[in-house]
């Protein structure tokens, strides 16, 4: 009888700490789902003012996915995969361009995606079906897309040569 008994708590024993993980894994379920749904609403930047300016090139064909990486990559956002869906419920979706960019990481998502979408006149004359051709300016910063920044303008470079003719 008493091995019965002891049974019978143990199994009692086992279903309450059953029932208790099963609730400490859909609070935490509904903690990390509730915190992922209000980060894609959520028009925070990453750094305060001034943040990090860097370049980076965005190819044709490339998935809101594979643009989220090259921004977290880049340091400009923490989450590829939340760009995605930040994305897909924007009015950018289906409207980001190829093209090199000077982003911050001051910049929230969401004006990071309003540079990445926005009509150059240039594209706008161009028309509709017809290849995109990046700028003069913009080739120059798909060669600076690896955040280097080059140091000498060509005055500074026209200076120096006149200061060796000096001395």
């Amino acid at each position: 009888m008493t091995r019965k008994i002891l049974q019978e708590i143990i199994f009692i024993v086992i279903r309450i700490a059953f029932i208790g993980a099963l609730i400490y894994a859909g609070y935490s379920l509904i903690s990390v789902s509730y915190d992922f749904g209000y980060k894609i609403f959520a028009d925070k930047a990453k750094d305060q003012e001034p943040g990090i300016t860097k370049t980076v090139a965005i190819v044709d064909g490339k998935s809101d996915k594979e643009i989220g990486d090259i921004l977290a990559e880049k340091g400009l956002i923490d989450n590829g995969f939340l760009f995605m869906f930040q994305v897909r419920f924007s009015e950018y979706y289906g409207k980001l361009k190829p093209g090199a960019y000077e982003l911050s990481t001051a910049m929230s998502p969401y004006e990071m995606m309003a540079v990445m979408a926005a009509e150059d006149e240039e594209e706008v004359e161009a028309g509709e079906g017809e290849e995109y051709i990046p700028t003069k300016s913009e080739s120059n910063l798909w060669d600076e897309a690896d955040d280097t920044v080059k140091e000498d303008s060509e005055e500074e470079n026209d200076k120096d040569k006149d200061k060796e003719k000096d001395d």
